[in-house]
């Protein structure tokens, strides 16, 4: 489980800077790499890659998440509709009617 979390918070991370260096209208953080790298690193193909990269790393933390909601609800023995359906009972058995005091 604690591998689990550990791949899940790198994902976010990578997700993260990601999305901080790809290009915006307004040019915020776009650290876009324009260069002689070729095709790969102009400012189209960084733009592509980028996109391609968030597009994997975010489908990536999503099968995630849902592997550890999967993972930590197969462990707890009693379902969170079942907890609530017993809170609820033991609160009404405590409950009483309100007495009404004696006038004097």
């Amino acid at each position: 489980m604690t591998t689990l979390i550990i791949i899940e918070v790198i994902l976010a991370l990578l997700l993260i800077i990601l999305v901080l260096l790809q290009h915006s209208d307004n040019e915020g953080l776009g650290f876009g790499v324009s260069g002689g790298l070729g095709g790969l690193m102009s400012s189209r193909g960084s733009a592509n890659f980028l996109s391609k990269a968030t597009a994997i790393i975010a489908t990536l933390f999503m099968i995630m998440s849902v592997v550890l909601t999967i993972a930590s609800s197969s462990k707890n023995e009693i379902k969170i509709l079942e907890s609530l359906s017993e809170d609820k009972i033991e609160d009404s058995n405590i409950a009483e009617e309100p007495s009404i005091p004696d006038s004097n």
